[in-house]
């Protein structure tokens, strides 16, 4: 049997805090959201993270594959304690051989690291680190819920470099509902002077449940917010790319660019998630676990939720969202092997039809009998929009967004 690549996915679902913008949590209660390493309910936690680990990855690695990429992420994986990190990471150098990773990603938060969890996760493996900053205005992250200010973002940063990382990533969110351009440039010019070569620079997006959305009603949206996005989004463009980081993916600037981004994004192998709230595509198939079943996970955690086709509207229509972000769009090639379905089957798969659709009114979609792609310059304003028309009818305060899709 022939190897095949694999990307290894941790998933840790605790935060010292639950930011009012992030909808990756809204399904885990808090209090489960906050637990600490003493708590009981943690400790199951990673307990069933080990287990899951030794049973599902002896299996993949009896059928061929070889981890390539490795990430953990969250929640905020380096809020692990230092024994939670040694028992995830011993297990998964049990179970894999991690010899041959191109790429291994600890997820962080700037308020939880420190110099000697730095050498730990070197210790461990890890090469590249993903910080989440936001912003470095220190109004704008207590009012979006972050439990870090500017000043402990910046020395993160700093504390990384001279801990010897090379390979930094930092997120940022442009356009926050009532930020002005001002303020957003004003953070972007800070950051830029930091020691990091790559930034994922995300508009904000209006997203269910989560509690900026319910106070967003209050505050003016349409045209008015989406040219604001615009003009906040492409301002941070020209400041990474100035920085000499290209933006290989809508969002994404690196030099080089993050392996992982690329895997999902292109289709170029299969992944495996591990704990509650992550997700696999093993086989053609799609495997994932509720994020809120938190306690569900702990009593069975090789169970899975949701076992579907990864041609499933569902799933595909995702998957071709990410893949359009790219400049070479989606291919045929990889759609096929990761789906295991003809392309023409592909284009009709309603989710993925309702997308081209979409990019053929907005933005002039391109096309060869091997590909699909929107041209570079009409990318940042076809999805900026696509988020507005995919928020909550309570977002939608005005037609003009709606009517903007064809203006362009």
């Amino acid at each position: 049997m022939g190897e095949r690549d694999l990307l290894v996915y941790v998933h840790i679902p605790f935060c010292q805090s639950k930011c009012h913008f992030c909808d990756w949590v809204t399904g885990i209660a808090t209090q489960d959201l906050k637990l600490t390493p003493a708590a009981p309910m943690r400790q199951h936690y990673i307990e069933a993270l080990c287990e899951q680990i030794r049973t599902t990855g002896a299996r993949l690695t009896a059928s061929g594959y070889r981890p390539r990429i490795m990430y953990w992420g969250g929640g905020t994986a380096s809020a692990l304690a230092p024994d939670e990190m040694e028992r995830v990471a011993s297990v998964l150098h049990a179970t894999f051989d991690l010899s041959q990773l191109r790429e291994a990603t600890l997820e962080c938060s700037p308020e939880t690291l420190t110099p000697a969890k730095l050498a730990l996760a070197q210790s461990i493996g890890f090469r590249r680190l993903s910080i989440g900053v936001q912003s470095l205005d220190d109004t704008r992250l207590r009012a979006i819920g972050r439990a870090h200010n500017a000043s402990q973002a910046i020395e993160s940063l700093y504390m990384a470099h001279e801990a010897g990382f090379t390979d930094v990533s930092i997120d940022l969110i442009s356009g926050f509902p009532n930020e002005t351009v001002q303020e957003f440039e004003a953070s972007i010019r800070r950051a830029v002077d930091l020691p990091f070569n790559h930034c994922a620079l995300y508009p904000y997006r209006p997203a269910p449940g989560t509690v900026m959305l319910r106070s967003l009603a209050r505050l003016h949206t349409g045209r008015t917010w989406l040219e604001e996005q615009l003009d906040a989004y492409n301002i941070g463009r020209a400041y990474l790319t100035a920085k000499g980081l290209e933006e290989y993916a809508f969002s994404h600037f690196g030099s080089p660019p993050c392996h992982s981004d690329l895997a999902y994004f292109r289709l170029d192998m299969d992944w495996c998630g591990f704990g509650a709230g992550a997700t696999s595509v093993l086989n053609g198939r799609y495997l994932a676990t509720d994020r809120g079943g938190l306690h569900r996970y702990v009593s069975a955690p090789t169970a899975v939720d949701e076992d579907i086709p990864v041609s499933s509207p569902a799933i595909a229509g995702r998957l071709a969202y990410q893949a359009l972000t790219l400049p070479e769009g989606m291919l045929r090639n990889k759609w096929e092997d990761r789906l295991q379905v003809e392309w023409s089957v592909v284009l009709a798969i309603p989710s993925v039809r309702a997308l081209i659709d979409y990019f053929d009114r907005s933005a002039a979609l391109m096309r060869t009998a091997d590909a699909l792609w929107i041209p570079a310059d009409r990318v940042a304003r076809a999805f900026i929009t696509l988020l507005f028309l995919n928020a909550p009818a309570s977002v939608q305060h005005s037609t003009a967004v709606r009517d903007a899709v064809g203006s362009y």
